[in-house]
């Protein structure tokens, strides 16, 4: 009861900030990038704790080890290309919206990379070895991070943005938290132990029925086909569950519970965001689909 009623106060204030952060297209920007950092950090403070990663860095010696292998290299890349829209227009940059297209070039380039996540995630084998580094995953951030900082510069309404937003974090909240409580009263199968071993199978049943009837109140207050709203809620449910998963396999091979504990009952902001880091990409490639085509 007591971690219930911390989980829920925690979530207040995180959905608040979320929600608040969509008052206009620079605060949603600074508030996603700031996020972004705290993330990165609490990935690089795990390296810096782990004996097996630290004993790569003495086996492999060598000068590009410290940039390749922290937090370092994938924060300049998520503030390179995140706050581009932000500040490329204030610096007068040339040709500034031609460099718009590589953003639509990051969603193709994590779509063809997704497939190697879920072999990752049903693979049996340790995620690192003697020529590779726990880092990695770092640099599968990248991107979905990108992408979420500089979203609202991508060609759509922000009035539009705002309301395709809401209704994308209410679907992952909803689908977390009834995938949650469904779980907690009724779970019994376990669906993937060894990788997250609260997460039941009826958690999934319960998530899946609210994303069926949250797509098809979607379709209605959007407007569009019911079919087309709830097929749309449903791959975000895959993808938001996938990325729970994934995160889960990432932290069972680093051997840590979670990567923080400055959110009460839910642990870092890494633990928090794991379903919309993995499932944002997609989300946004669904709005621009829908946005073009209609």
């Amino acid at each position: 009861m007591k971690d219930l009623k911390l989980r829920s106060i925690s979530s207040i204030f995180y959905v608040l900030i979320m929600l608040s952060a969509l008052i206009h297209p620079v605060s949603f920007m600074i508030v996603m990038y700031i996020s972004a950092i705290i993330v990165l950090v609490e990935y690089g403070r795990v390296l810096r704790k782990d004996p097996e990663h630290l004993d790569f860095l003495k086996r492999w010696n060598q000068d590009y080890i410290p940039f390749m292998s922290t937090e370092f290299f994938p924060i300049f890349m998520v503030t390179l290309w995140g706050l581009l829209p932000l500040i490329g227009p204030a610096l007068s940059l040339p040709n500034i919206e031609e460099a718009y297209v590589v953003y639509y070039i990051f969603i193709i380039l994590y779509l063809i990379f997704y497939p190697f996540l879920l072999l990752f995630l049903i693979s049996k084998r340790k995620f690192y070895g003697h020529f590779t580094t726990k880092a990695w995953p770092l640099f599968v951030l990248i991107l979905p991070l990108i992408l979420l900082i500089s979203s609202p510069s991508l060609n759509i309404d922000f009035k539009k943005f705002q309301m395709y937003m809401i209704a994308y974090l209410v679907l992952i909240w909803g689908i977390d938290s009834s995938g949650y409580f469904i779980g907690l009263k009724f779970g019994k199968k376990k669906l993937y132990e060894s990788v997250s071993p609260k997460k039941t199978i009826e958690g999934v049943y319960g998530s899946i029925i609210y994303t069926l009837i949250f797509g098809f109140y979607l379709g209605q207050f959007f407007q569009i086909d019911s079919l087309l709203a709830i097929v749309s809620s449903l791959m975000m449910c895959f993808f938001g569950i996938m990325g729970d998963l994934i995160q889960s396999k990432i932290k069972r091979q680093l051997k840590v519970k979670d990567f923080g504990n400055w959110i009460k009952g839910h642990g870092g902001l890494f633990d928090r965001l794991d379903s919309i880091i993995f499932s944002f990409p997609f989300f946004l490639l669904i709005i621009i689909i829908f946005e073009n085509v209609s």
